[in-house]
């Protein structure tokens, strides 16, 4: 092998190289990117045209609207700028991404959970903006050519909004509407108050008038429950303190489906010491029927909606009995009279807090016969008290006996010892009512009542209150113990004011007030009575 032909195969080895890095390896790289893009512009093509036969095909094929469908077009969103909201819309589905209420508080985005977005319809069509007014927006797709579909949102101010999808064949042929959904969830956020509680309180509901009522039910429906056997008036999903629905007007829904996905994780016991657990959110959607959409002509449905604060006192001014999604409890009749009365005084004060305050005095003045009874019948039980324990030795091993001397011994002091149960049935039902008229009153969020409580909804942010009202119910309960009670039963006693303040610590400080009041309210009445029997003795 000599020199030269050493030399020449390293000129040609160089230009072979220098071929393959420079001229041919650059074309073969062209040439794939160009099959790639073409490939991914064929595959766009094929998967709109795809989503398109799924979501209409001619009446001589099948069904058209389908459930699922490729989405060849990234996410676009717009944003309506309303007085009480600012609402931001997803191109896929024209569903509402995102619902930031404009709270009294502090802003809050009631949808911040990954989904189709409330009111989202046919996410397979892309749908641009068309036209918007300081209160209304509407959006437009192509679902196939000579085939739209659009969709309006108009909010009015008084909270009762118009939803309307309508969809205009300019085809000469007609085409059959498969069924298609409005998608709720999943999960409904809250204020920050509440947020602890919310995945129990968060439900998808519906509501129907059963025969013989006079007024609708409310009915949970999950992914378990059977499809609701009588037509009902809307549908969606609620929180403690908000509510979502849709009320179809001159179209008759079909089913309804629910589900509780996972939307997120949150803490678990003792603030996440023991790590973190998932949080679910309730999602439904409400289907809408097949129907045929003949040609040159339009098919439209309207709808009404709800979505904000469960406001009782604006409720009782719209229609649609949205009321029914504010929960009074099994005493609903006196929580409502309660809710009354409370706005009644606040109309007087301007001060929920003063209101409350006045609601416990009115209260007790109501029912300050029977308080009476109950400590009157507390203070002979304690003044008998030593007389029982000498009773109860002495008849230590004789039931009946001991139950005759104990029955004598009520009959010579007087006293009844029923007389302190009935004061105590009779304010139970009160006290539950008014602690469920509190609790859900969105009127109370955001009320301020004297320096550092600054929202009645929510709990006491130092925990003055409720310090103070076990401190009232320790003197109150201290007052109450006869002599010579059992230890045990003494303790439980002394700890039950301890008791109620680790309860009450996050609970609502409205009705902490109110307990507060009650309390000591009830301590006043308790000391002018055991003075008044202390004289007389």
């Amino acid at each position: 092998m000599n020199r030269q032909f050493l030399v020449t195969a390293m000129l040609f080895l160089l230009v072979i190289t220098g071929y393959n890095q420079f001229v041919a390896l650059p074309r073969a790289r062209a040439a794939q990117e160009a099959a790639e893009a073409q490939l991914k512009k064929s595959a766009e093509e094929a998967a709109k045209e795809s989503a398109a036969a799924a979501l209409l095909v001619s009446s001589s094929s099948a069904s058209i609207i389908a459930k699922e469908a490729p989405q060849p077009k990234p996410e676009e969103l717009f944003t309506l700028n309303l007085p009480h909201a600012d609402v931001t819309f997803s191109s896929k589905g024209a569903g509402i991404k995102k619902y930031l209420f404009k709270d009294i508080v502090s802003d809050v985005d009631l949808t911040p959970y990954e989904g189709q977005g409330y009111f989202a319809t046919l996410p397979q069509v892309d749908f641009t903006e068309f036209a918007r007014t300081k209160d209304s927006i509407t959006f437009t797709g192509d679902i196939v050519s000579g085939l739209t579909v659009s969709k309006t949102y108009r909010f009015n101010e008084n909270g009762i909004n118009n939803l309307s999808v309508t969809f205009e064949n300019r085809t000469s042929q007609s085409f059959t509407l498969g069924e298609w959904d409005y998608n709720f969830g999943p999960g409904l956020a809250t204020v920050k108050s509440e947020m602890k509680d919310n995945e129990r309180e968060s439900k998808a509901v519906y509501l129907v008038q059963e025969e013989g009522k006079r007024k609708p039910t409310l009915e949970t429906f999950t992914k378990k429950s059977k499809q609701p056997e009588l037509p009902w008036m809307w549908a969606g999903v609620e929180n403690r303190y908000f509510l979502a629905v849709l009320i179809p007007q001159g179209w008759k829904p079909g089913a309804l489906a629910a589900d509780k996905p996972v939307i997120g994780k949150q803490d678990g016991m003792l603030w996440g010491l023991f790590g973190q657990n998932d949080l679910t959110g309730p999602k439904l959607t409400v289907s809408v029927p097949p129907a045929v959409l003949e040609a040159k002509s339009k098919l439209e449905y309207n709808s009404d909606f709800y979505f904000g604060p469960k406001d009782y006192k604006q409720f009782l001014d719209l229609p649609y009995h949205l009321d029914r999604s504010i929960a009074f409890g099994f005493f609903g009749a006196l929580g409502k009279i309660a809710r009354n009365v409370l706005e009644t005084f606040y109309g007087w004060t301007g001060n929920y807090g003063v209101a409350i305050i006045m609601m416990t005095v009115l209260l007790q003045a109501i029912l300050f016969k029977f308080t009476l009874m109950q400590l009157k019948s507390a203070a002979q039980m304690k003044k008998i008290q030593p007389e029982m324990k000498r009773i109860q030795e002495k008849y230590k091993g004789d039931a009946q006996a001991m139950n005759r001397a104990t029955l004598e011994l009520y009959q010579k002091n007087k006293v009844n010892p029923l007389a302190g149960c009935l004061p105590m049935l009779i304010q139970l039902p009160i006290f539950l009512a008014l602690f469920n008229a509190l609790r859900t009153s969105w009127a109370l969020h955001g009320a301020k009542f004297v320096f550092w409580l600054t929202d009645l909804s929510s709990k006491d942010p130092y925990y003055i209150l409720p310090i103070l009202m076990g401190a009232v119910m320790f003197f109150q309960q201290k007052g109450n113990i006869p002599a010579g009670t059992d230890p045990s039963q003494a303790a439980m006693f002394k700890y039950m004011p301890l008791i109620f303040t680790l309860l009450f610590m996050n609970f609502p400080s409205g009705l902490v007030l109110y307990w507060l009041t009650n309390s000591l309210l009830m301590y006043a009445i308790q000391t002018f009575i055991n003075r008044k029997m202390a004289k007389a003795n």
